[in-house]
């Protein structure tokens, strides 16, 4: 397969990836009764549009034959990416469901954890286990690390609450928010089963994102079509005769997510898809720090500080595991 960047361009391109990816769910603060359903309408319309229009401009450089020929060529290829994207896209929207029940942090430490495994199966699945013993242990040691950081975090952030005495009983975890974790969590790691399709198998990144961005787009725009239509909430998520702003937020959503996305894809091939996937689960270090912009840690204990302080410190202990993986 084509590389497209060099390995060090590939990890900084994919950690900033993971900032953008961390950062772009922050629009959920700002909606003021704007469905999620709306938001996630438009973030997949608009990123279908974007990666669309950068693949017809960057394929003449980057294809030896047409998109179509080569698309044909590897149709199986083409529909495992397709479903993969629509997956990823629905589970994310289940995820900003989530979000409202249980909050952002705990949201994603949670499916978080349970999607880094599944993640890192799938994405060995396909491309194989590491020749070297040494390099296997520490995508392990990694793995547990980041998924001990997202439970750190978590604490960190119960730990907050009962600092600021903050009892809300609609972000009690039922059964129920569970199971509908577990289930945002098989549907996300279509994120997985898309990427390493395309990395493992030696398809363009370039058509790999593009593909994935239409999975997305179809998905979405089916699922959210016919809610918009049976609920009658078309002029709604258009904002007939109301604010455009998120809408707008949506767009800017739009180029974090899948722009993010495109900068990953485009590394992998430097990378691989497992180690490539482990970066990117650094985006949960960048919603603690919106938290803290926030000022959602101010006037917090000792004790939150110091859970804080340690969930971020493996996060940067993971990066720096994956960074010691290519030594080997």
């Amino acid at each position: 397969m084509e590389t497209y960047f060099s390995l060090e361009v590939s990890m900084f391109l994919t950690l900033l990836a993971a900032a953008m990816w961390g950062s772009w769910m922050q629009i959920q603060k700002h909606l003021n009764g704007y469905p999620i359903a709306g938001v996630i309408f438009w973030l997949y319309t608009f990123s279908f549009i974007l990666i669309w229009a950068i693949t017809i401009v960057v394929s003449p450089f980057l294809l030896d034959r047409s998109i179509f020929s080569i698309s044909m060529e590897n149709i199986d290829t083409v529909i495992d990416i397709l479903i993969g994207g629509g997956l990823m896209s629905l589970g994310l929207y289940c995820s900003l469901v989530v979000i409202g029940k249980v909050g952002l942090l705990l949201s994603t430490t949670i499916s978080g954890g349970i999607g880094i495994i599944l993640g890192v199966f799938t994405s060995i699945a396909e491309e194989g286990l590491p020749k070297d013993e040494t390099a296997l242990v520490l995508i392990i040691a990694t793995t547990v690390i980041l998924i001990l950081a997202g439970f750190v975090c978590a604490f960190a952030s119960r730990s907050r609450d009962k600092d600021h005495n903050v009892q809300n009983d609609s972000r009690t975890i039922s059964i129920g928010v569970i199971i509908l974790m577990l289930f945002t969590a098989i549907l996300q790691n279509g994120w997985s089963m898309g990427t390493a399709a395309g990395t493992a198998r030696g398809f363009a990144p370039v058509l790999t994102c593009a593909y994935m961005a239409s999975g997305s787009f179809i998905s979405v725009a089916i699922v959210t079509g016919i809610q918009f239509s049976v609920k009658k909430q078309w002029k709604v998520v258009f904002g007939v005769g109301q604010s455009k702003k998120p809408i707008i937020m949506s767009a800017i959503a739009a180029l974090c997510h899948y722009g993010g996305n495109l900068m990953s894809i485009y590394s992998m091939p430097a990378l691989s898809a497992t180690v490539s996937f482990l970066f990117g689960k650094t985006a949960n270090v960048w919603t603690i720090f919106w938290g803290i912009y926030y000022k959602e840690f101010s006037n917090i204990s000792k004790k939150t500080k110091l859970l804080l302080c340690c969930g971020i410190g493996l996060y940067f202990v993971g990066v720096m595991l994956l960074g010691i993986y290519y030594l080997f």
